[in-house]
C-alpha cells in the first residue's frame, strides 16, 4: 500500500431526478489530503459533506474528475482493506458483546501486512474495560461510539472516514469522546476525513478545514489550524482558538451566502 495521499481533481458528482433537472451534488472538487493529518469538512446542510466520504471510500463513483487513496482508485483502496469508517450512528450488531463488535470485522477483513491489535486494550483505554462483554442494548450512546471508534481503529485502517460521529452526544460526552479519537490517532497516525458541523470541534481536532457551499456542493476555504497538540482544556480557552473558531464561523458565513447566491 502506497502512501495514504487522498487526491481529488475536478470531482463532479451528479443524481438523476425523474422530470427534473439533475441535481449537481458536487462541482469541481479538487482537494489534497496529506498522509497522517486529521481534516475536517465543514458546511451547511446539503453541501455534499457525506457525498464526499462517500466518493473517497468507493462507496459512489464520480461523474467527472479524478480521486486516487493511497494511489490506487477509491475502489481498489476498498478492496486492499484500506479504509475504517465510523456512521452517525454506531451500527453495532446487537447480539454481540462490545468485544464482539469490535473483533468480527478483525476477523472478516485480515490485513496480512498488519498484525493484530491487542483489542481488549484498546477498548480499555476509551473507558470499556467494565463493559466487554455488555450487550448494544446495555450501552449509553457515547459507549456505543467508543465501541464502534475501537471497532474502525482496530483494522489498522490507512484512512478513517468519519461522518458526524459525536452529532447525537451531549457536549460533555462529545469532549471526552473527541479527546480519545484524538489519543488512538496519535497512536496510529492514520489519515482521517472527518465531517461535523461543529466549529468548536473542528477546531479542536484539526491539521486542516475544508469548508464547503452548497448548490452546487463546493469548496469555498481550506483553513491551516496552527495550534500545538495535545488541545487540552488551556489550548481550548486560548485566544489563539476563540481566533480560529471566529475565522472558521466568518468562512462558513460566506460559504452560506455565496449557497444562496446560487440557489
Amino acid at each position: 500500500m502506497g502512501s495514504a495521499t487522498i487526491e481529488m481533481h475536478g470531482v463532479r458528482r451528479l443524481y438523476e431526478q425523474a422530470d427534473l433537472v439533475d441535481l449537481i451534488a458536487l462541482d469541481d472538487i479538487d482537494l489534497t489530503i496529506e498522509p497522517g493529518t486529521f481534516v475536517s469538512i465543514i458546511g451547511p446542510s446539503g453541501c455534499g459533506k457525506s457525498t464526499l466520504l462517500r466518493l473517497i471510500s468507493g462507496q459512489e463513483s464520480a461523474d467527472a474528475g479524478r480521486i486516487t487513496v493511497c494511489g490506487l482508485t477509491p475502489k481498489e483502496a476498498a478492496e486492499a482493506k484500506a479504509f475504517g469508517f465510523v456512521p452517525q450512528s454506531p451500527a453495532l450488531l446487537p447480539w454481540l458483546s462490545v468485544l464482539g463488535n469490535v473483533t468480527l470485522p478483525h476477523k472478516v477483513n485480515r490485513r496480512s501486512d498488519r498484525g493484530r491489535p491487542d483489542l481488549e486494550a484498546l477498548l480499555r483505554e476509551v473507558g470499556l474495560g467494565e463493559s466487554l462483554h455488555k450487550l448494544p442494548a446495555e450501552l449509553s450512546g457515547g459507549m456505543k461510539q467508543r465501541t464502534a471508534i475501537v471497532r474502525a481503529f482496530g483494522l489498522r485502517p490507512d484512512v478513517l472516514l468519519l461522518d458526524e460521529p459525536f452529532g447525537a452526544l451531549d457536549e460533555f460526552t462529545r469532549e471526552a469522546l473527541q479527546e480519545q479519537l484524538l489519543e488512538l490517532w496519535e497512536q496510529t497516525r492514520a489519515t482521517v476525513v472527518f465531517v461535523t458541523h461543529s466549529i468548536s470541534e473542528a477546531v479542536r481536532l484539526s491539521d486542516k478545514v475544508v469548508v464547503m457551499a452548497p448548490r452546487p456542493g463546493r469548496i469555498t476555504d481550506v483553513i491551516d489550524i496552527d495550534l500545538p497538540r495535545p488541545r487540552h482544556q488551556e489550548i481550548i480557552t486560548s485566544p489563539e482558538f476563540h481566533a480560529y473558531e471566529l475565522k472558521l464561523r466568518d468562512s462558513l458565513r460566506d460559504a452560506f451566502s455565496h449557497g444562496e447566491v446560487a440557489s
